[in-house]
């Protein structure tokens, strides 16, 4: 059951000014977001703490996230009340979900940092639960802030002003360690605490480390995989998965795709094994109707048709994140069908095969295009295709072209043998730290943008075909926050106070600094050229 003590207050309307009957309605949003989670399992009783625990988006991201789940339950297991605090889009003031704790009352804050873009969304956070977001500027009585999640790992000089301490790759292992060391040092100075949670491993501390270094400050890689269960511990119904119970299949990735981060972050597959996965469905089974399996290939797994059969043999719903096409086969889709989902996603990233094997992903034209009769004929609603333009040596315009001609051929396929729509999603290409196209020169806006509307021109709204708006000013933003640090931190405060979006900043940057940062900062192009071999 969920802990609801402090929000079960008497509050009437009549009386209340506008201000008071709009914190009204958010309370009862929150009572109703409550009431209808389910929590998984229990923990040890909670001595210390509590901690704020934030995720810089809304409700359901958050409670989508299995990282952020994750840490929830880490730092629960380690002895810590928990408090989950999420962004409030409406501008009120920040305040934790279970007991509506304003966020400068408790003594640690804990933020997962996975999206770029979030990071107004965090400064605005803390602003508006009384905390300074300077970590220079708070005092004694002041919060800890923890950071962690890929971009805290990616491009943590982003953080070196906000943040007190930084985990550096995956959680399990470094939380409890950073969890017995804060309790140890419980009551003791701030520059005492500081020094004593610097001496841990891939934990990152600016004010006692200075510049950070990649080479300095290894990121944690947790091997196996099963020394730790990663799946949903509180099932939300309302989430971005439709409450669905949330599994963890693999981390890591062994293709090597040049704009990707995660072969060269996360290292290279790592897989769950097939007894531990089905112990854990099997042990919750009475506690969903619906499973999302994650990972970043989930094709890949060794034996992930098993799994998925062992739930529709069980009456349970299936869903999948992107899968990549050539991994697929037919009797996983009728499984997937059989299991009610509606949709599949795969990434061809280019509209040219030509162009694949130059970014490292080169899976053929046919492998896409037996996928889409496979689907068609299972009658799938939709089939996503990702594609990115902007990447380095190409022509936007020839871009355009080429995804056009693959889309209407894999719609004609598609839709020929009963599939619904063809959604083809167009990002601009933003190069990020440890790939092998780190350092590749960003595009030019104007280009991607007309080569952006050419496509949407002669695909979208037309027959089965669709295709969403692409955003360049969000993606140029993704790429400066990619690699600048701490001279970032004054501008973004500015932005955060006068309540600026970050898609009307930086109109005035030179985006051909990028290639020069990422050339300058150390680490980055020896970890490219290896790989990320020596991250672990």
């Amino acid at each position: 059951m969920a802990e609801k003590a402090g929000i079960g207050a008497d509050l009437s309307l009549p009386g209340h000014s506008e201000c008071e009957v709009n914190q009204v309605d958010a309370f009862m949003k929150i009572r109703e977001l409550i009431s209808l989670e389910k929590h998984l399992r229990s923990f040890p009783e909670t001595p210390h703490g509590p901690i704020g625990l934030i995720y810089p988006h809304v409700y359901p991201v958050g409670m989508a996230s299995l990282g952020y789940q994750q840490v929830y339950r880490l730092f629960r297991e380690s002895g810590f009340g928990v408090e989950r605090v999420f962004w409030d889009p409406e501008g009120r003031e920040t305040i934790s979900l279970e007991n509506r704790i304003p966020l400068f009352r408790f003594p640690i804050v804990a933020s997962s940092y996975t999206y770029e873009l979030d990071i107004l969304h965090l400064l605005k956070m803390l602003i508006r639960g009384g905390v300074d977001p300077l970590a220079e500027q708070r005092g004694p009585e002041s919060p800890w802030l923890i950071m962690g999640g890929q971009a805290a790992t990616a491009n943590p000089r982003l953080l070196q002003r906000i943040a007190d301490i930084i985990v550096l790759g995956e959680g399990e292992q470094v939380i409890e360690a950073l969890s017995r060391r804060l309790i140890q040092t419980q009551g003791e100075a701030r520059t005492r605490v500081l020094e004593a949670v610097a001496e841990l491993p891939h934990v990152y501390v600016p004010r006692v480390h200075g510049e950070f270094d990649r080479h300095r400050f290894p990121q944690h890689t947790l091997e196996p995989l099963d020394l730790y269960p990663c799946h949903s511990v509180i099932r939300a119904a309302k989430d971005e998965f439709g409450g669905a119970f949330l599994l963890e299949l693999s981390r890591g990735c062994k293709y090597q795709c040049k704009f990707c981060i995660v072969h060269y972050m996360n290292g290279t597959a790592r897989y769950r094994e097939f007894d531990s996965l089905i112990d854990t469905l099997d042990r919750y089974q009475h506690l969903y109707e619906k499973v999302g399996l994650l990972g970043a290939a989930v094709a890949d797994h060794p034996r992930v048709e098993d799994v998925t059969e062992w739930l529709v043999r069980r009456g349970k719903q299936v869903s999948t994140s992107s899968l990549r096409a050539e991994r697929l086969t037919e009797r996983f889709l009728d499984l997937l069908r059989e299991g009610g989902q509606q949709n599949l996603t795969v990434a061809p990233e280019a509209g040219d095969v030509t162009r694949r094997r130059d970014m490292k992903k080169g899976v053929r034209d046919d492998k896409y295009l037996r996928l889409a009769e496979w689907a068609g004929k299972r009658q799938f609603h939709s089939l996503k295709l990702y594609f990115l333009l902007g990447t380095p040596g190409a022509d936007p315009m020839d871009e355009a072209a080429e995804i056009i001609e693959f889309s209407r051929k894999m719609s004609e396929v598609f839709t020929g043998h009963g599939g619904g729509k063809i959604i083809a999603a167009l990002s601009p290409f933003v190069p990020k730290p440890t790939t092998p196209w780190a350092s590749e020169a960003l595009w030019d806006p104007k280009a991607v943008k007309k080569a952006s509307r050419v496509v949407r021109k002669h695909l979208a709204f037309r027959g089965n075909l669709k295709v969403p708006p692409v955003n360049v000013k969000e993606a140029r933003a993704e790429a400066i926050l990619s690699w600048f640090g701490p001279e970032l931190t004054d501008e973004l405060l500015r932005l955060a106070r006068e309540e600026i979006s970050l898609e009307s900043a930086f109109k005035d940057f030179n985006l051909d600094q990028i290639p020069e940062q990422a050339r300058r900062i150390s680490g980055y192009p020896e970890l490219a050229e290896t790989g990320g071999k020596g991250m672990k």
